[in-house]
């Protein structure tokens, strides 16, 4: 087996809301996208290897301004518009995240830690998933933030509530809509239904932000998910293939690959309105200013 750990980049979406390619956005004040302060961080840990899931047409950004800049990783970049099965005719996104972790299969070599590229996840959560995967083959981990430290002061937001057994295992991940914090400090979903079950919604209730640890052996589970996602979806311009939905819950434990959650108190924050950007840039400044980033 192969103990190295990799990091893997989920940079292709479309960003069609924010209206503009949110994982190559430059923030100062380094004027760094998000997702290289995951590299600075996996780094610390002892990461070597990195893959970006991205589009065609970011390419040069990253061989411009990412590549160069970080000497001591070794990347591979994948084109997830060019990977298989072809879009149809009237779809332009692509086939989801859980396909993005899917298009990494022969690239990566031992166990992998997943982030998305427009979020910030902080030092301490990304130095626990990779050293989660470093002692762990069987087992595969999720780590989760407390609501109220990843909500939105621009808008409402959708959030991945953990759901865990007795043994902490994630048996499920509750994907809650619309969820916004009020001028009391209460925290509610704007999209609930009225048999919602409001207590959901606690400010230290875990949330998962696509932050995994995983053992390459989830790549199997992965495809034959896929498979069946696509007999009922080929034809789909929406549907898509969520990581989570795919590798969190009953089904990977009769495969005795259990889904661990992992609590983290650390910083977690990302740009999903334009106005979140000025305050990304002053916590950013801060880490800066601390010598934690350069």
């Amino acid at each position: 087996m192969d103990t190295s750990v990799s990091l893997l980049i989920l940079a292709a979406g479309l960003g069609s809301r924010f209206g503009l390619a949110k994982q190559i956005l430059q923030i100062p004040p380094l004027g760094l996208p998000l997702f290289a302060f995951s590299l600075q961080n996996a780094v610390k840990n002892g990461v070597t290897h990195a893959v970006i899931v991205t589009r065609s047409e970011l390419a040069n950004f990253f061989e411009a301004n990412i590549f160069p800049r970080f000497l001591a990783i070794h990347f591979d970049i994948i084109f997830q518009d060019l990977v298989g099965p072809k879009l149809p005719r009237n779809r332009t996104k692509p086939w989801g995240t859980g396909h993005a972790v899917l298009c990494a299969r022969d690239y990566i070599r031992g166990n992998f830690v997943v982030v998305n590229a427009d979020d910030f996840y902080g030092a301490e959560a990304i130095g626990a998933a990779v050293n989660f995967v470093k002692k762990n083959n069987t087992e595969c981990c999720c780590i989760g933030y407390p609501l109220i430290q990843t909500l939105s002061a621009s808008g409402p937001v959708s959030r991945g509530i953990i759901e865990v057994d007795s043994e902490n295992r994630a048996t499920a991940i509750t994907e809650v809509t619309q969820i916004q914090r009020l001028a009391d400090g209460s925290i509610i979903s704007l999209n609930s239904a009225k048999n919602f079950d409001s207590a959901l919604l606690w400010p230290q209730r875990l949330v998962s932000l696509n932050l995994f640890g995983l053992s390459r052996d989830i790549f199997t589970i992965l495809e034959q998910k896929f498979y069946s996602f696509l007999q009922k979806n080929q034809n789909s311009p929406t549907a898509e293939f969520y990581l989570p939905g795919a590798i969190v819950g009953a089904n990977i434990f009769g495969r005795k690959l259990a889904m661990k959650m992992v609590p983290t108190q650390d910083y977690w924050f990302g740009v999903t309105y334009r106005g979140d950007i000025a305050l990304v840039e002053e916590r950013l400044r801060e880490l800066v200013a601390k010598g934690l980033y350069t």
